[in-house]
């Protein structure tokens, strides 16, 4: 007959472990979205290629979040906090997974714009700061399990989109007035986006974060900036 006494160290192992995964691919993430940051800002294409090559990093990281989980589920049956925790990793590790995606997607575009420096640049690396600025309050968030620092991210999320809203519109203008920049334009425009996207899984990680803490489900509206609901 199995050792209860062992048992529950192997339980309270296990989950530590898979706590261990979900700060291992934060970290990750961050990192790559980091990277593809310095990329944009500095014209450095080898930099965008380390981001691209290195995304299988985070898929097979957030293939060991959920089958850890998944084990962890069907093994001890797990209820309450324990398994809310259990339920948030799997939910944050698909959204670090597409974060990651979107980082190798900004990289490919750096490296589609070449070396040249850009002044239309600039236009963004406000938007990609506070994007990353968000990011490390995030992990700090997640890694403390704080629900005040995880409440404030989510509450300030259309800081973000209204970010994003300045920047696009600052290199939209810049495509009527010059249109040799329309092609480089459109490549910004589509970065502004995927940051502005990266803003809102960040904030569907902050709120992960207060479900596995209290149990919070029910989360009011967030409107767009720009969107008028």
């Amino acid at each position: 007959m199995p050792n209860p006494g062992f048992r529950i160290a192997k339980y309270d192992h296990d989950l530590g472990q898979l706590n261990d995964l979900v700060c291992q691919l934060l970290h990750a993430t961050r990192d790559a979205m980091t990277l593809a940051c310095e990329a944009l800002n500095e014209r450095n294409v080898g930099k965008a290629e380390f981001v691209v090559h290195n995304d299988d990093t985070i898929d097979h990281l957030e293939l060991l979040v959920h089958k850890t989980a998944s084990d962890l589920i069907m093994r001890y049956q797990p209820i309450s906090s324990d398994l809310r925790q259990i339920l948030a990793s799997m939910r944050v590790a698909s959204d670090l997974e597409r974060i990651g995606d979107t980082a190798e997607s900004i990289a490919r575009r750096v490296a589609g714009l070449g070396e040249k420096p850009m002044l239309a640049v600039r236009r963004i690396s406000a938007l990609a700061a506070l994007v990353l600025e968000r990011f490390n309050r995030l992990v700090d968030a997640y890694e403390t399990r704080s629900a005040i620092n995880a409440g404030e991210i989510r509450e300030h999320d259309d800081d973000v989109d209204k970010a994003y809203m300045e920047a696009s519109g600052d290199i939209l203008s810049m495509m009527e007035n010059d249109p040799a920049f329309v092609r480089a334009g459109a490549q910004l425009l589509s970065m502004a986006k995927s940051f502005e996207r990266v803003g809102d899984r960040l904030t569907n990680v902050a709120e992960q974060i207060l479900f596995e803490i209290d149990g919070q489900t029910e989360f009011a509206h967030r409107p767009k900036a720009g969107s008028g609901t």
